[in-house]
């Protein structure tokens, strides 16, 4: 981007203010509607995906961050109110959120929360960073604490002749657990425990903290929970119960605009023109060969974001041409994926980190996968609630050889070689079979603990206590050192800048990168359009429900 397109942009701005500050009558408050996953940042969706939603997308944390930022700025806004309903965001973003929350308020804003139907923990754990909780009377506060469920289908699959050959390099390693086990593992059943008991003590802490409730009080009022809004009003769960037109009245007669009517009224931090700034790549959903791309409807194990490993290359390699981009922001939200992508894309941040620095910013999940691509950057910085590490491996072998037997279905196959059948799904997987996968397994479990060790400077010895699949907070990867601190987006654009010597406050210091409209990066050549979902090769993929409330 040149000097002068920023030029253009802070003098749209600069207008923008002034009529603002002529013009416009900005409100008491700024209404903030918090709904949906709220993802990092705000997607780039086609004219078509638009019209085509079925419902509106809710903001992203970029978007929730740059309207706050304004209601400082402006100054004249009292404070904001924020709307929570349909709330499925992760626990790392909830954080996120808090944490900005609780900086606008020591800043000098006020927040206020509505919940105007039923909330759950979740939702309860952002509205309590704000100064007042308010409920419409009939709402009801579900805070009955957390839960973690995995559907194991084994039984289903084997009464239409299906099965999957598991193999992984730990137990810990309990993605397609439910595929292969009819109940937890022992060591999965563990590690579920764990995470569960982490993130549980998180939300008391934050309830007795934001609330002044004793802990020992808070966990009570959990165990009683639902609690009508009347009942936690009385509580000290809520500080006022009362419909939504009744708002402006309680909060001093004054009025509240949602914020697309209050933008047009408020003015926004100037953004003054720059030459080098932070390049911005994402690595979104699972992890796949070729192309990323956005599926029409989410699918079992494999969600609706892929990140393919030659689009996400090409935009890492973008970054390292362009002079103008001093430091690379890795943002990862993903469980991980194919194990040859995720080699491939780690291979692409190594090579750029010889050159210009490289941060990671972990999101909900950065695990398998997911942490296999940022273990070679400078720096890494996970949130408390992220999920991370599960450094290992699987591989799945489906076998529908009694489901052809059943649909009368009788497969005849010719071949040359041991193994060339050997992931025909309809033929049972025989000894040697099996042992070339367990082979292929462990070379990639090698592999990966060899990238990790590497980057992060952990003796082999005791990696392996890490390692194994075994799945951590980004608060316990901190301790362990598979992580360099705990933070969200603004603790990791500064470390980039430091890194790469610029200024990055105020706006404009980032700049999304995208193989989009660049020269195409020379990688090697592949299926343009994609691996399908699964390939021969081991996955790199945490467990799918551990702590997915």
């Amino acid at each position: 981007m040149s000097v002068a397109t920023d030029s253009l942009k802070s003098l749209r701005r600069l207008l923008g203010n002034v009529r603002a500050r002529l013009l416009g009558r900005p409100p008491g408050y700024v209404w903030l509607e918090v709904s949906g996953d709220l993802p990092e940042f705000s997607p780039r969706l086609g004219l078509l995906r638009r019209r085509l939603a079925p419902f509106p997308a809710g903001p992203s944390l970029e978007a929730l961050r740059g309207a706050l930022e304004a209601v400082l700025y402006d100054g004249r806004p009292a404070g904001v109110v924020l709307g929570i309903r349909g709330l499925g965001a992760g626990w790392a973003s909830l954080e996120e959120l808090r944490g900005e929350l609780l900086r606008f308020r020591e800043a000098g804003g006020r927040v206020v929360a509505y919940l105007g139907e039923d909330v759950d923990s979740r939702a309860y754990y952002l509205a309590c960073a704000a100064d007042e909780v308010l409920a419409a009377p009939l709402a009801t506060l579900v805070l009955t604490g957390l839960r973690s469920r995995v559907v194991f289908v084994r039984e289903a699959l084997e009464r239409v002749g299906l099965r999957a050959e598991v193999l992984a390099v730990s137990p810990y390693k309990s993605a397609y657990d439910a595929l292969s086990r009819t109940g937890f593992s022992r060591e999965a059943r563990e590690q579920a425990e764990r995470l569960l008991d982490e993130r549980f003590a998180e939300l008391l802490e934050a309830v007795s903290g934001s609330r002044g409730i004793p802990g020992e009080a808070v966990r009570r009022l959990v165990d009683r929970a639902p609690l009508p809004a009347r009942e936690a009003l009385e509580a000290g769960l809520l500080d006022g119960v009362c419909y939504e037109d009744e708002l402006p009245e309680r909060l001093g007669g004054v009025r509240v605009a949602r914020w697309g009517e209050a933008r047009r009224s408020i003015r926004v931090p100037p953004e003054r023109p720059r030459r080098r700034r932070v390049g911005l790549v994402s690595v979104s959903g699972l992890i796949v060969r070729g192309r990323s791309r956005s599926l029409p409807m989410p699918l079992p194990f494999f969600g609706g974001e892929q990140a393919g490993a030659d689009s996400v290359s090409a935009a890492l390699r973008a970054a390292e041409r362009d002079r103008w981009v001093a430091a690379v922001l890795l943002h990862v939200e993903s469980r991980g994926g194919d194990a040859l992508a995720s080699d491939l894309i780690w291979r692409e941040v190594a090579r750029l980190r010889r050159r210009k620095p490289v941060v990671v910013l972990m999101g909900n999940f950065a695990a398998s996968g997911g942490y296999y691509v940022g273990a070679a950057a400078d720096r890494i910085v996970a949130r408390r609630n992220t999920l991370t590490g599960s450094v290992g491996v699987v591989l799945v072998r489906p076998v529908a050889s009694g489901l052809y037997g059943r649909l009368g279905l009788r497969p005849e196959a010719l071949q040359r070689g041991a193994n060339a059948g050997i992931m025909d799904p309809a033929t049972e997987p025989g000894p040697g079979e099996l042992e070339a996968l367990r082979r292929q397994l462990e070379y990639a479990y090698r592999e990966f603990r060899m990238r990790v060790a590497g980057g992060r400077g952990i003796p082999p010895e005791r990696l392996e206590r890490l390692a194994g699949g075994r799945v951590w907070t980004g608060e316990e990867a901190r301790r362990a050192g598979l992580v360099d601190g705990t933070g969200g987006f603004r603790e990791a654009l500064r470390l980039a800048g430091e890194l790469g010597g610029v200024r990055v406050d105020g706006p404009g210091a980032v700049v999304r990168l995208s193989p989009r409209g660049s020269p195409p990066a020379p990688l090697p050549a592949r299926d343009q359009e994609g691996a399908p979902p699964l390939s021969v090769g081991p996955w790199a993929i945490m467990p799918y429900d551990v702590c997915d409330i």
